[in-house]
């Protein structure tokens, strides 16, 4: 390359940074694009279902309180099909007649122990008239698992060929 081609390439360059230059938008505007073109609008929407989330989750007991106990509200804006309440039983006794039943059971009771109902003769006889029955029974039979098994025998062995094997090293 010659040195008037070497020039003419230097001036054609410095032509073209000129128009460059001068055609180049300002400043603020290129802030301006770079600012739209940011990722606030991201930001904004994960804050928006973040924030719709939280909401839904700080209302829900105060709705489902007012769908259990409000029958009007349940009736407007559930439907039909996705109502599973019930309907409350009418009960065999209310609080006050239980209580009574239970104070006159608890008065008989007393009367009995008092008259000599419970002594030791009787409450022998009462656990031969109904074997099983006492309270070491009942607590056996809190949840009825003693009647899923009968249980083993006093005189049966138990024999685990499995703990057997272990501990011989088989």
């Amino acid at each position: 390359m010659t040195a008037a081609e070497r020039n003419a390439a230097l001036r054609d360059a410095n032509e073209k940074m000129r128009q460059y230059y001068i055609n180049r938008p300002p400043i603020e505007v290129l802030q301006r694009k770079k600012k739209r073109n940011n990722r606030d609008s991201e930001h904004l929407i994960q804050f928006a279902a973040a924030s719709a989330f939280l909401a839904a989750f700080l209302i829900t007991p105060f709705i489902g309180k007012k769908i259990a106990r409000d029958e009007e509200f349940r009736k407007k804006f559930i439907p039909e099909w996705y109502d599973f309440s019930i309907e409350k039983p009418d009960y065999a006794w209310t609080r006050q007649e239980l209580h009574e039943q239970m104070v006159d059971l608890k008065r008989f009771l007393h009367e009995q122990a008092i008259a000599g109902e419970f002594t030791p003769e009787k409450l022998d006889e009462m656990r031969r008239v109904f074997p099983n029955q006492g309270p070491k029974d009942d607590l056996n039979d809190l949840n009825g698992w003693n009647k899923l098994h009968p249980g083993v025998d006093d005189d049966e062995d138990v024999e685990d060929d499995d703990e057997d094997a272990i501990l011989e090293g088989r």
